[in-house]
């Protein structure tokens, strides 16, 4: 089937999608995963196929969720991968009813750098290989599904457009109960940086059952314009006896089905937990309906992973990561020094910035790696969005492919040929484009200006770029050469008068004259009375700073606030900001007043304790936590040398049990612990329970740490807990993985359930205690 024909079927009626396919295939009795079982039972496959599709379903999945050559190699079976993902479909497209077939990619379980090792090619040339063979065999459409970091996400879905622009596609992220992805997305996020995008639909699943979805979900639709899909978990599961279940009921599931159709869902399916009953149920309820119509709310925006800037409010971006003119800045761009980088970022956000413009001077001397780590760091570890000045075309798409969110692109000339190259990257790859009010000459005077403004905005529709995904820069020129002001601020207020958002480089108007940031607060000060949306301009200069509040609370505008997670200990704020050098002095100075046990237990690990806190309550996000974990661990080491042997804090033993390759969270806690001054033994995915046993008989540790993402592997932790007991040994369990809840957790025989990376600091300390 075609795009536009799915796409007509989807204005006239709601599809009903299948339900889970790992758990129910457990229920069953098999212990493998579905893409394993494609090899070895394929009439299981094709029965559960035919189950889903007498029960209602309009479009069942392919069993090729984790049919990713990076995720097979992880058990072994990547030889096998083009054979899966054929015979998935071979197998889908062999039941004889009338049935849409959607092939189903997952991401493939591992960060993206900086959080870990991953880089955008990987991830793109891992979710191509598959995507291709899904095409060729014919699928009507692709859903990526289960992705919880949106440069995974934004990988997949490039992969899947660059093969072919005629498939239906739709992208899921996973939310927590939160409301953000394990890397800090929001629904609002999603949205816009999507909407950009060619995709069909957007929407999500997994995690959540119907109810806790639900708010989720009426938030991405409330900003999104895409067609809507939703898959929830038929709620948490619960062991009861030996097996592991899920509570939600199929005629439960269904009624709150009703609320997701009211929200303006168009494809409605469901996740981990249900099986056909539910499927039969939610067609009955909503089967037979048309979509909803509704309006969706357009803001102006531009976000990284975990921030969103609306331009509503006045925006502050910050100039200093431009090496002109800055000796030491263009050192570290030569020298590939990424830390010095986000310690220049960091000082502007602390400041005041809100978002950063991003320049690195002579590009063709800088590697297009370096320019892919700086941003890829950038985004994630200082938490603002970008405002990237690349003014090379081939480096600025290699870029814009790469970055985790809805950037500002920095800048194009009303002139066609270079702003219809500038705008079709901004349409292909998303973002918001700064459009110079200048042609082929700079313009001296307000009506050049104009002119220039209007022709723009020709160009952009007639390439399909709406006016909405452009801000006008003014043009801000010297009046130490001649220039004139007034000029400038007639621009800004025509653009206002007439609905454009407006940014300019504030320094540019004090060039070459004594007493700069004066002038550049003074002028400042009368471009926001005149409507200025946006500067880009230097945050630590007070001056500048102090007339642009004041003007701001003079003309009634607020100023968007970003709050400083920072508190009156210097150790926690060295820690929050990856100030390593600062940490490192500051632990130098301990050192010579306190012995290495008092540093630990009085200094380091509180601010750890304080970083999980913040972390607990939705302050800060994975990127930053790790951030912490990373530049607390080295203090850490430091101390820990000068201790005396026998004097170790103590030993905690981590591992994804047997039949998990799952990695993700084990990883993040073992950071976390590590940081905090603990000695981690980690035995790595997919361990044998009498290994972990022996390894915990052998190392006495203060806790075992055992993760379990899957449901058909979380009954591994109770082997585990039960061999240990068979075998008198004392030492308290935390468990964690998607796959659990507390009360599962406890089940299982677990002493702590971790619902965050935090929390074993927080159990560890308390079994210590006790």
């Amino acid at each position: 089937m075609r795009r536009n024909e799915l796409s007509e079927i989807l204005k006239d009626r709601v599809l009903i999608l299948d339900g889970a396919y790992g758990t129910e295939l457990m229920r069953r009795g098999f212990k493998e995963s579905p893409e394993e079982i494609v090899l070895s039972h394929p009439e299981a496959i094709k029965k559960l196929h035919e189950e889903y599709v007498n029960a209602g379903s309009n479009a069942i999945l392919t069993s090729t969720f984790g049919a990713n050559p990076i995720k097979l190699s992880k058990i072994g079976l990547e030889s096998y991968h083009e054979k899966i993902v054929r015979d998935a479909v071979r197998i889908a497209k062999s039941i004889s009813k009338d049935v849409l077939i959607f092939g189903d990619i997952g991401p493939t379980g591992d960060l993206p750098y900086p959080l870990g090792e991953r880089t955008f090619d990987e991830y793109y040339d891992n979710f191509q290989k598959t995507a291709s063979i899904l095409i060729e065999e014919g699928v009507d459409a692709i859903i990526l599904e289960t992705f919880t970091d949106i440069l995974e996400l934004k990988a997949a879905y490039m992969a899947v457009r660059d093969i072919s622009k005629d498939i239906f596609l739709i992208a899921h992220l996973t939310f927590e109960k939160n409301g953000r992805t394990l890397t800090g997305t929001d629904p609002v996020n999603f949205a816009i940086t999507f909407d950009d995008l060619d995709v069909d639909a957007i929407g999500m699943n997994c995690s959540l059952g119907p109810e806790e979805m639900l708010p989720i979900f009426e938030e991405l639709s409330k900003y999104t314009h895409k067609l809507l899909t939703v898959e929830p978990d038929a709620g948490a599961p619960i062991l009861k006896g030996e097996k592991v279940e899920y509570p939600v009921t199929p005629e439960e599931f269904a009624i709150h089905m009703d609320s997701y159709w009211e929200a303006g869902a168009n494809i409605i399916g469901s996740c981990c937990g249900s099986n056909p009953l539910h499927t039969r149920k939610i067609s009955t309820v909503v089967g037979k309906r048309g979509p909803v119509d509704r309006e969706s709310k357009k803001i102006f925006a531009i976000s990284g992973p975990s921030s969103v800037v609306n331009f509503d409010k006045f925006v502050v971006i910050g100039e200093r990561l431009n090496p002109a003119g800055k000796k030491r800045l263009s050192q570290a761009i030569k020298d590939e020094d990424v830390n010095y980088l986000i310690d220049q970022a960091r000082d502007q956000v602390d400041h005041g910035a809100h978002a950063l413009d991003v320049n690195f001077g002579v590009e063709q001397t800088v590697s297009r790696n370096f320019m892919s780590k700086s941003v890829a760091a950038l985004s994630y570890k200082v938490n603002v969005p970008l405002s990237l000045d690349i003014q090379t075309y081939d480096f600025l798409e290699f870029v814009m492919k790469r970055y985790p969110g809805r950037p500002l692109i920095n800048s194009a000339r009303a002139v066609e040929e270079e702003f219809v190259k500038r705008a079709s990257l901004v349409k292909k790859y998303g973002g918001i484009l700064i459009t110079l009010s200048m042609g082929e000459r700079v313009p001296e005077s307000f009506e050049e200006r104009k002119k220039s403004i209007e022709y723009a905005l020709e160009m952009a529709e007639r390439i399909g770029l709406t006016r909405d995904r452009l801000i006008f820069d003014p043009i801000v020129l010297a009046i130490g050469a001649g220039s004139d002001a007034r000029e400038t601020l007639k621009t800004i207020k025509y653009l206002d008068s007439v609905g454009l958002k407006s940014v300019f480089g504030l320094s540019n108007i004090s060039f070459g004259m004594p007493d700069r940031s004066y002038i550049n607060g003074a002028f400042l000060a009368m471009s926001i009375l005149n409507g200025l949306s946006s500067a880009i301009m230097n945050p630590i200069d007070e001056i500048v700073m102090g007339n642009m509040k004041a003007s701001l609370l003079l003309t009634k505008r607020s100023q968007i606030e970003i709050e400083k997670i920072q508190g009156t200990d210097e150790l926690l704020n060295f820690v929050l900001t990856g100030a390593e050098d600062k940490l490192m002095k500051a632990v130098d100075d301990l050192i010579s007043v306190e012995d290495p046990v008092s540093i630990i237990e009085n200094h380091l690990k509180p601010v750890m304790d304080r970083v999980g806190d913040l972390y607990g309550s939705g302050k800060i996000f994975l990127p930053q936590l790790i951030l912490a974990a990373q530049t607390a661990q080295k203090a850490f080491e430091k101390v820990q040398k000068l201790i005396p042997s026998g004097s170790e804090t103590g030993k905690f033993v981590i591992a994804t049990v047997k039949g998990d390759v799952h990695d993700i969270g084990k990883n993040i806690v073992a950071t976390i612990v590590k940081s905090a001054g603990y000695r981690v033994i980690d035995l790595g995915r997919d361990v044998p329970s009498e290994r972990i046993i022996e390894t915990v008989e052998k190392e006495n540790p203060v806790m075992v740490g055992l993760s379990a993402m899957m449901t058909t592997t979380a009954p591994r932790i109770k082997e585990v807990v039960d061999g240990m007991k068979k075998k008198h040994l004392n030492v308290p369990v935390i468990a964690g993985g998607a796959s659990l809840n507390e009360t599962l957790a406890k089940d299982l025989g677990a002493d702590f359930y971790a619902k965050s990376a935090t929390d074993a600091i927080k159990y560890l300390k308390m079994v210590i205690r006790t």
